[in-house]
């Protein structure tokens, strides 16, 4: 694997806090960006409730990160999920998200995170984007070029029947990884990480024991002994609002030539969150929360460059390489 980065968050941590679809899209070609590599871009945690911006990371950027995905001009925007604050109603992505992202509704493809389903059912985002979501459970996958993207739904893991075997959603995937073992490399996106500096953000406390209905992230487990038991290649998610990358893992947090590469992109626009305490875990090999932006990849056929690109005007964060798939 060789990677090119500048780890900024390598210092320690107190000043560094200063800087720091069943087929649904057939394969992209990429034409128009000098290489028959397609692009995607992912990010997730996205519109407020209101079109208004301000500055600073406190601030509601989610137009500013629309205006960069139409500059980077993608060949599909992965949305990982929390898109629409602050229940997802329909009338909420009508206000905000259609008039931001709405033109670039026919390369996106989304996923659903929790604040979707603080409306019932997430009716407004499946209605909003209507048989690409697949409704009524909302996963699916595709074909980008020569690889195979899987979207699932992580809001599902924390309520019966979960996600482990036997579930409807485990069962499914298992199936479809099967199904697609040609695929020159394979991403899934799901808006809960599976790894994180502090497990489902504010809602574990520092025993481990859960706040206001959250959970651990155990009930993702399943899903990625699944996913690496079939070679999957990436892992991209939101939830967390800052960015991170973390070294190629098995289900279980243990570092693996073959692991999974976990990217979580959560600065699509709505706030940036903080650090949580010292010490930064052994496997997250760079994160930041300076800027909104979102992450790039280029897909090879076996391989895939990553960069991470930030809004214009924010501060110029740096973290890209090339990954030879599993």
């Amino acid at each position: 694997m060789n990677v090119r980065s500048r780890r900024v968050l390598r210092v320690p941590l107190i000043a560094a806090a200063l800087l720091v679809a069943t087929g649904l899209v057939g394969p992209a070609s990429g034409a128009g960006h000098g290489s028959d590599a397609p692009r995607v871009v992912a990010v997730g945690d996205i519109a407020c409730q209101a079109l208004t911006q301000g500055q600073g990371n406190g601030a509601c950027q989610s137009g500013a990160v629309a205006d960069l995905i139409r500059e980077l001009d993608p060949d599909r925007f992965l949305a990982l999920g929390d898109l629409q604050y602050n229940k997802g109603t329909l009338a909420q992505y009508l206000k905000v998200w259609d008039v931001q992202f709405g033109d670039l509704k026919d390369i996106t493809m989304p996923t659903p995170g929790n604040h979707e389903f603080d409306t019932a059912e997430a009716a407004g985002y499946f209605t909003y984007f209507g048989d690409v979501a697949a409704p009524p459970l909302g996963f699916y996958s595709f074909d980008v070029g020569d690889w195979h993207i899987v979207s699932l739904n992580s809001v599902l893991c924390g309520d019966d029947p979960g996600c482990g075997p036997g579930s409807p959603q485990y069962e499914w995937l298992v199936d479809d990884l099967a199904a697609n073992t040609d695929a020159s490399c394979t991403a899934a996106f799901l808006h809960h990480p599976r790894y994180d500096w502090r497990p489902w953000q504010k809602w574990i406390v520092d025993d481990g024991t859960t706040q206001y209905g959250g959970s651990e992230t155990e009930p993702l487990i399943p899903l990625w002994e699944a996913m690496y038991d079939a070679g999957v290649d990436v892992a991209l998610n939101g939830d967390n609002h800052l960015y991170q990358r973390w070294a190629p893992q098995d289900a279980h947090g243990n570092v693996q030539e073959d692991g999974i590469v976990q990217f979580t992109v959560g600065t699509g626009g709505r706030q940036l969150y903080g650090f949580a305490r010292e010490p930064l875990p052994e496997n997250l090999e760079f994160t930041h929360n300076d800027a909104f932006g979102v992450l790039q990849l280029t897909l090879h056929d076996g391989s895939y460059d990553y960069e991470w690109v930030s809004v214009a005007g924010a501060v110029d964060v740096e973290d890209s390489g090339t990954v030879t798939c599993n």
